[in-house]
């Protein structure tokens, strides 16, 4: 661990920008540690975040009625979690409880990593279709603590990366470079304008595609049309499937609500309202106890409408708010001064959260349907999914959102602002 701790501050050193022609990608100070093999499985925390999901949706950027909205406020609260720790206790306590971490006492010295740890093992690992991580990004003046580098990289999934922030210019194609190397080139731009930064910039990423429990056969999937929600009609690639399937139409969501489960004890609540009741369905999801969703739905025979799709979207969080305190994410008095050696005055001011979703035929195995073949298709109740609908994603083991947003346009990938987009 000394050897790991002395080889930070090597790597500090060796980080000199170039200037001219392409330039050299920053260097993470937390890529050295090695990251942990696969996280175990702890007692779960007491933690939940459904309130901190609904008030992130609440204020979600309305822009037009056929955009697609979607985030991950599981993965927005690994950094949120992270800093909070940075802080002072009272500060703490506060943040992780609008979280929806339930804190009866004081915190050990243990506490930042057994938060840490746990998140991660909710957010599962890459053999579940999660890919997912934070970077920090701070000036390459500052000095950081090699205690909040330990935590970051070995519980939090972060990389913390010095940039030449007084060069801006250069500071964006440095925090471009390390997004592009760290997503694998998925993210190729987080940041267009080139303007001044602040002495902190966050970037939190998750790409999302599960295999389904049971697969759709990608020989049935073909084009049928959508209604968007002002009446005009495009051609979807749809899925279909006959099977066995959890839905119920809820009279008080004016909605059609199917449970469709994925492999890793992840699962799938997609609730399509009635024609020009959307609005209303938003209105009284925010408002419903979300145990409607971890209860089981009448099982039913039934054929599957479920569009093919692939969304993006950008989330700059500097603005939001919590559920309960009213305090912004990153409020103006966070103490984050510890996190550098000396201490310095720091404040996260630009924080982007970048989420894409993929949906496709892919499952783990076949259904067996040989009961049905002796019912005419005409008979199995239908769901198709050719209108606007929700999307709620949970982690079936803790109830906690993955994922909650809207589809308005299965066709339409990018729900990305025209500065963040991917090329």
């Amino acid at each position: 661990m000394a050897h790991s701790i002395l080889s930070f501050w090597l790597l500090v050193a060796g980080l000199v920008p170039h200037t001219g022609g392409k330039p050299t990608p920053p260097t993470s100070l937390t890529q050295s540690i090695p990251r942990t093999p696969g996280i175990q499985r702890q007692p779960p925390l007491i933690f939940n975040n459904q309130k901190f999901a609904l008030s992130l949706y609440r204020q979600l950027p309305v822009i037009n009625e056929n955009k697609n909205a979607i985030l991950s406020p599981l993965s927005i609260t690994v950094p949120l979690t992270l800093l909070a720790f940075q802080d002072k206790p009272e500060a703490c306590h506060l943040v992780l409880k609008n979280l929806g971490f339930r804190v009866t006492k004081d915190l050990d010295t243990n506490a930042p990593m057994r938060y840490g740890n746990q998140l991660g093992a909710l957010l599962q690992d890459e053999q579940c279709g999660i890919h997912t991580g934070s970077l920090l990004f701070m000036d390459k003046k500052l000095k950081p603590e090699r205690k909040f580098l330990a935590q970051a990289q070995s519980a939090y999934n972060s990389d913390i990366i010095l940039i030449s922030l007084g060069d801006y210019e250069l500071a964006h194609k440095q925090i471009n470079s390390a997004m592009r190397d760290r997503t694998h080139g998925k993210i190729k731009r987080l940041l267009r304008d080139v303007k001044p930064l602040p002495n902190l910039v966050l970037a939190n990423y998750i790409f999302f595609k599960g295999k389904w429990k049971y697969r759709f056969n990608p020989k049935l999937t073909e084009m049928k049309y959508f209604t968007m929600r002002e009446g005009a009609r495009i051609m979807v690639p749809m899925m279909q499937r006959v099977g066995w399937f959890r839905f119920q139409y809820l009279s008080h969501l004016h909605s059609y609500v199917l449970q469709m489960p994925y492999t890793c004890n992840i699962s799938g609540v997609f609730i399509l309202p009635e024609e020009r009741r959307f609005e209303d369905c938003e209105k009284a999801l925010l408002q419903e106890s979300f145990d409607t969703w971890v209860k089981p739905l009448p099982l039913s025979r039934g054929q599957l409408f479920f569009p093919k799709f692939s969304i993006l979207a950008a989330l700059h969080l500097e603005n939001f708010k919590y559920a309960t305190s009213n305090l912004n994410l990153f409020y103006e008095h966070m103490d984050l001064s510890g996190i550098t050696m000396p201490k310095a005055p720091l404040r996260v001011t630009t924080a982007v959260h970048r989420v894409e979703l993929t949906m496709d035929e892919d499952g783990a195995e076949e259904e067996n349907i040989s009961d049905f073949q002796s019912i005419p298709k005409p008979l199995l109740h239908t769901l198709h999914f050719n209108r606007p609908f929700i999307v709620l994603i949970l982690e079936e083991a803790s109830h906690n959102l993955l994922f909650m947003g809207k589809v308005m346009n299965p066709t339409s990938i990018r729900s990305v602002p025209k500065d963040e987009s991917r090329t």
